[in-house]
């Protein structure tokens, strides 16, 4: 039966498709050791415990590294060597390591149903009691983010980050433009028809990832029905083609294709694309998380661009100030490494000291205090970040890694067929969700 688990398992780490934030395209390893926590005799300085950790932080990996390097200087006991990996082909890694049996000692991973999976089949290591003895650090993490990460009272994950996807756009096109952002549903068909109406595509998105569509489907059902409605599908206590669900679809159909709000030809456009579109200014609005402040920042294209909550919906049970997302990525360990030296690890990684350079850039710290300097950041970071921690009443997560494998690949091809066909028969799409 565990064998059958742990295959089981590994074909779900594939089959999931991760809504984690793009990396960028760099990769390579600073060094590589698949086995859990080795000691090795280090000549007259004694033990010294051998760590392996894989991340999909690739936009942040110089930062890291620089983190490293000042642990392992200050740490001769414990050495660690990292590897870097794009999102897919960490999943596809972990895939490799659970099926061998040879997890990492540490690795950065996704929030959700795999995370899930991994600490039912007892391959993380049990968190609990060393961030009971480290009061300071855990109580300066934001409500809801070790939460997270914990089973049946117990903690296997510390979080790295907080995910906030808000609707960005920009302003220079809006006063061209005459319009202001919309903060009803109602309005943001308003923005969209007075667009297309002046020959300027109103919203951008990857179509061909199906996971931005995902984005808006749910946000929709939220602003719609609030988040008791995925909870209780999730549960199986309802199904998918409950009201809430079929109004969200009608909605997302009618702004989407009724309304021609996406870009011609956004089911075959990739991420890539999609982004350029909204960079380039030719796009006047585009959904998506932090991660996306990493295009604005680096040039003047930044001071066109601004955001708002996503739009509630008249009579609806949602909040504007409730956020899709979540503390969508943490670090935790195998349950068979040297569990002392990889919290030490993780404790030194995740410390809002070692982040702050991180937070400081496109990100959202998931610390209450994260000693940032506002002299060192953008202003639209600055500004999002800020926005995000006085504004915050809720999340809730990415439809795709809070479901199981299957049901999130359904779902993941359900968007598009929503959108795809001007007739497209939304009851019996969301009824197959199951």
């Amino acid at each position: 039966m565990k064998k059958m688990a742990i295959a089981l398992l590994a074909f779900a780490m594939v089959a999931v498709a991760g809504c984690g934030s793009p990396s960028s395209s760099s990769n390579g390893n600073t060094g590589a050791n698949t086995g859990a926590g080795k000691e090795n005799t280090a000549g007259g300085d004694g033990n010294v415990t051998q760590l392996t950790m894989w991340s999909m932080e690739t936009r942040n990996r110089s930062i890291i590294e620089k983190s490293l390097a000042e642990f392992n200087r200050d740490n001769k006991d414990v050495q660690v060597k990292a590897e870097f990996f794009e999102d897919e082909a960490l999943k596809t890694k972990m895939k490799v390591a659970i099926a061998g049996n040879q997890l990492p000692d540490i690795v950065t991973y996704w929030s959700g149903e795999t995370f899930d999976t991994l600490v039912a089949n007892g391959l993380l290591g049990d968190l609990t009691s060393y961030l009971d003895k480290d009061a300071e650090f855990k109580d300066n993490v934001l409500s809801g983010g070790l939460e997270t990460f914990t089973y049946d009272g117990k903690t296997y994950g510390v979080p790295v980050l907080f995910s906030g996807v808000s609707l960005w756009y920009n302003k220079e096109i809006f006063q061209q433009n005459n319009l202001t952002p919309p903060t009803t549903y109602n309005e943001l068909l308003q923005v969209v028809d007075k667009l297309n109406a002046n020959n300027v595509t109103p919203i951008t998105v990857a179509g061909k990832e199906r996971w931005p569509l995902l984005h808006w489907f749910s946000y929709f059902a939220e602003r719609v029905g609030g988040t008791e409605p995925f909870e209780k599908a999730k549960a199986g206590e309802s199904d998918f083609a409950a009201d809430s669900f079929v109004k969200a679809g009608q909605m997302f159909k009618e702004m989407a294709v009724d309304h021609k709000g996406f870009v011609n030809g956004f089911l075959g456009l990739d991420y890539a694309a999609a982004e350029a579109l909204f960079t380039n200014e030719r796009a006047a609005m585009y959904l998506q998380g932090e991660w996306a402040m990493e295009s604005f920042l680096g040039d003047d294209f930044a001071e066109k661009v601004d955001f708002v909550p996503f739009p509630v919906v008249e009579g609806g049970a949602g909040s504007v100030n409730v956020y899709h997302g979540g503390f969508g990525a943490g670090m935790a360990i195998s349950s068979k490494t040297n569990q002392d030296a990889a919290y030490k690890v993780v404790r030194f990684l995740t410390s809002p000291e070692q982040r702050k350079e991180i937070n400081e850039g496109a990100n959202i710290s998931p610390m209450k205090n994260p000693g940032l300097d506002e002299a060192n950041m953008h202003p639209l970071a600055f500004r999002y970040d800020n926005y995000i921690s006085k504004n915050l009443e809720g999340f809730f997560g990415y439809y795709d890694q809070a479901l199981d494998a299957k049901r999130a690949e359904q779902f993941l091809n359900a968007v598009g067929a929503i959108v795809g066909k001007k007739d497209a028969d939304i009851p019996s799409i969301l009824a197959a969700i199951k």
